[in-house]
């Protein structure tokens, strides 16, 4: 399975959608409690929980991982893994999947902070929301904070197509190898 991780807006969901329509992977479908966006589908884009029904998933064991980004719950439901998937995760969910699973592969998407505040404000994020995150991002992206990165790759100047097909190369011959 492929776990893609960077900091907010460092191109993790436009190089995911690459990925699922141009090279077959699945979508595993994370769950969070935070407010679906307008152009977001529940059980599409994530499953939308409150917090009581994340909280009595984690009581009965149904998440390989959980993790609290921005004051909300995020995870990844055990039934909701798939061969050949590809999820999006912060760094501390990428070390508990390597831990608990045979077949991840670590990619980090790093972009620069102006061109992730450029991001975030075309798509319309408030400014104090940007300053947050990028703030938090500086704390939760230390490379120091992974167990394992498998391709780290920059999201500037590159097409998104490229840097899709450079993973998928890089995740195939991994497996041959």
């Amino acid at each position: 399975m492929i776990v893609l991780v960077g900091a907010s807006a460092s191109g993790k969901t436009e190089l995911s959608k690459i990925l699922f329509s141009a090279y077959g992977y699945k979508k595993v479908i994370t769950t969070t409690t935070r407010e679906k966006r307008a152009h977001e589908t529940d059980d599409i884009d994530y499953h939308f929980l409150t917090k009581a029904q994340f909280e009595s998933g984690i009581a009965s064991n149904a998440f390989y991982e959980v993790t609290i980004y921005q004051d909300h719950y995020y995870g990844i439901m055990k039934k909701d893994v798939i061969e050949n998937g590809l999820v999006i995760v912060d760094p501390n969910g990428a070390n508990t999947l390597v831990e608990q699973a045979n077949d991840i592969y670590v990619v980090y998407i790093e972009a620069s902070e102006a061109l992730r505040m450029t991001r975030m404000k075309q798509r319309g994020d408030d400014q104090s929301l940007i300053e947050k995150r990028i703030q938090g991002d500086r704390r939760t992206f230390d490379l120091k904070a992974f167990t394992r990165i498998d391709l780290h790759i920059y999201n500037e100047s590159v097409s998104l197509e490229s840097l899709a097909e450079t993973i998928d190369m890089h995740y195939k011959n991994r497996i041959k190898g």
